[in-house]
This record gives C-alpha cells, sequence and structure tokens, in this order.
C-alpha cells in the first residue's frame, strides 16, 4: 500500500455518546465516591439546613439514649458532609452548633460531673475535635480543586496540541493531492505534448523513408511505436495522480476510469457498479473517495493477487456507499506488514469527510470487502 506516513484522526464522539459513557462509568464506581459525586451536586443552602436538621435529631437521639451510648461519630458525619459542600464557615458553624447541642443534652440528661466546668471543657474539647475535622476536610476539598483545575488545563493543552496535529496532518494530505494534481497536469500537459510532437515527427519521417530506405523506416516505425506506448503510460500515469473526469464528469465515470486503467495496467478483471442514481458528488468528499478507491483496487491487484475486483456506488436511505470488493487471498494480518499505511490512510480519509470506514473479509480468509459509507447531506460537500 501507499507508504506515506498519516496518524489516525480520534473517533468523534457525539454528545450523547459521552453522556452515556460518562454514566456507565460513574455507576462503576464505589458507592461512597458516587455518594459524595452526589453531595456536590447538590445546593450548600440544602445540604447546611439538612445538616443542622440532623445534628439536632442527633441531639434529640442522645437525649432519648442516655449517656450509656457515645454520639461522637454521629455528630461528625453532617459537620464533614456540611464542610465538604459549604465550605469552611458552613463547616464550623455545624460544628459549634454539634457542640452546642452535645453540651445540651450532656446538661439536660442527668450526667453527673465532679466540676461544674466540666461539661463545658469537654464541650470545648469538642469544639476543637469538630474544628480540626473542618479544617482537614477543607484543605482536601481545596487540594481536591486543585488537582482538578491542573488535570483540567492539562486536559484542554493536550487537546489543543492533538487538534494542532490533526490539522497539520490534514493540511499535509491536501498539500500532497494538491501535489499529485500538480504532477498530473504537468505530465498531461507537458510530458504527454512532449511525447506527441516527437511521435508526429517519427510519423512524417517513417514516410518520407517508406520509398527510399525501407530498412530504416521500419526502424522509425518501431521507434514511433514505442513513443505511443509511452503517450499511454504517461497518460495513464497523469489520470491517476489528477483524476480530471472527477471535475468534469463526477465520481462515477472517475470510478470507471480507474477500472479501465487497472483492467490495462494488471491485466485483471475490473468493473464499476452503479445500481441506484447517486447525487452530486462535492469535490472535497469525491477526491478523498476516489483516492480511497484507488488504494484498496492498487493494493487488491499488487498484494492480494485478485482477478476480479467490483466497485460498487449505491445509495442506501440516508447514505452513500462505496465498497471496494476483490476475490484475492484477504487481509493480511498486521504483524506481516507492520508498515503498511495504506488501510491506516484510508481510515484517516473517511473520518476527514465525516464517513464510516471498515475492512472485513469476504468469505472465510478469502477475499476483502473495503465499505466506505458517507451521509447525503456530507456527500455533496
Amino acid at each position: 500500500m501507499n507508504a506515506s506516513r498519516a496518524n489516525l484522526m480520534p473517533a468523534t464522539i457525539l454528545p450523547t455518546q459521552r453522556i452515556g459513557r460518562r454514566g456507565r462509568s460513574e455507576s462503576k464506581l464505589p458507592f461512597a465516591l458516587r455518594s459524595l459525586r452526589w453531595l456536590d451536586s447538590r445546593s450548600p443552602s440544602w445540604v447546611c439546613v439538612i445538616g443542622g436538621w440532623l445534628i439536632l435529631s442527633i441531639g434529640l437521639l442522645s437525649y432519648a439514649s442516655g449517656p450509656q451510648l457515645s454520639s461522637s461519630l454521629l455528630y461528625l458525619i453532617p459537620v464533614i458532609v456540611v464542610t465538604r459542600v459549604s465550605g469552611f464557615h458552613a463547616g464550623f458553624t455545624a460544628a459549634l452548633l454539634a457542640a452546642t447541642v452535645w453540651l445540651v443534652v450532656d446538661l439536660n440528661g442527668g450526667v453527673q460531673f465532679e466540676h461544674e466546668v466540666t461539661p463545658y471543657w469537654n464541650a470545648l474539647m469538642r469544639l476543637g475535635t469538630f474544628v480540626v475535622a473542618v479544617g482537614l476536610v477543607t484543605a482536601m476539598s481545596s487540594l481536591t480543586s486543585h488537582l482538578e483545575d491542573r488535570v483540567k488545563e492539562r486536559t484542554a493543552a493536550l487537546e489543543a496540541q492533538i487538534a494542532e496535529k490533526l490539522e497539520l496532518e490534514k493540511n499535509i494530505l491536501e498539500i500532497s493531492d494538491i501535489e499529485r494534481a500538480s504532477i498530473g497536469q504537468d505530465l498531461h500537459d507537458g510530458l504527454c505534448q512532449q511525447l506527441v510532437s516527437a511521435a508526429f515527427s517519427c510519423n512524417m519521417l517513417h514516410e518520407s523513408l517508406a520509398e527510399r530506405v525501407p530498412d530504416q523506416a521500419e526502424h522509425v516505425n518501431r521507434i514511433a511505436d514505442m513513443i505511443d506506448d509511452s503517450i499511454t503510460q504517461a497518460r495513464n500515469l497523469a489520470r491517476g495522480l489528477y483524476p480530471v473526469r472527477l471535475e468534469t464528469e463526477g465520481l462515477e465515470m472517475a470510478l470507471r476510469e480507474l477500472a479501465s486503467t487497472m483492467n490495462r495496467r494488471f491485466g485483471i478483471s475490473c468493473v464499476v457498479e452503479c445500481p441506484d442514481a447517486t447525487p452530486p458528488c462535492g469535490h472535497h468528499v469525491g477526491i478523498h473517495l476516489y483516492r480511497i478507491a484507488q488504494e484498496a483496487v492498487v493494493n487488491a491487484a499488487k498484494h492480494s493477487r485478485a482477478s476480479r475486483i467490483t466497485l460498487v456506488l449505491s445509495l442506501n436511505t440516508s447514505k452513500i456507499g462505496l465498497s471496494i470488493t476483490d476475490d484475492g487471498t484477504g487481509i493480511q494480518p498486521a504483524s506481516v506488514n507492520p508498515e503498511g499505511m495504506g488501510l491506516r490512510i484510508m481510515e484517516y480519509r473517511a473520518r476527514l469527510i465525516g464517513a464510516t470506514f471498515s475492512v472485513g473479509s469476504v468469505s472465510g480468509k478469502h477475499g476483502t470487502r473495503v465499505v466506505c459509507e458517507i451521509p447525503c447531506e456530507l456527500y455533496s460537500l
């Protein structure tokens, strides 16, 4: 296949596909992480109200159960949740509320203290513990937010680099096509015309020598025949580099000319079938579809030892399909031809025009079918 180097453009992902993939990935997260993400999506005011209500409910539960059951962890949970969602100040307020409620429960729960200051000291220690927890949660949230910002920045920079690289590759491919067309035109308008002039001169010389020096005239005739063959080869090469019929008569006629060239060049049966009337093809899309067909046909003729190649251009509801089928040896594994870039370039061309691309075997391990489908609305661009 063509040895030109080009990396593939990443597959386009629709927003609905992103949402579906995100939903599937989040469903695989641990329950704790899913709970945190659910909390982060809630309103801070709503979380503060729920946290205060939980603290009061825990106080009532602790008052009803008596001093035998410890409630420190129960108070800590709403304090941490409020801090996580609403920030340090709201968390400090929740910690102060929790310590106050705990103190009120101790003072009214029938607990006997040796010193009057003991419950207030305990409340102060509890408040300190809650505040430390609030500080740790705030620091963790700040660190997480900073890391997320860094990840977003790095992701944006990477996406920009990828977009720039893909744009550069697209420009390189377009420049390659332009250079091909330029070389094809130079061959057709320059070299072919020179050869035609040389053939015309040989024919005139042959006519003038035919009567006087028949032997020399025969040599001149053979030279004229070789020049004619060179003209044919140069014109075929020019047509392959610059498909004039693609611009003047459309993709179908360009494919038929390609098939005719393959028949003469490789001596195989190459036919084009167009069972449906397809709309006019845009030049940008047409040149990529033509190059895909050209790459597939040349590959089948050179490497697959195919004896018959069929190109089908068809209309299927809302899509235009181009398929190239051969009866050759089939697709070779990547390990056999690791340097082959033809399939990658064909897929890259398909993605540039918004088409889908697939390659598979026709039956078992024999034969290859290359299929490229493009929506009708993109086909005429």
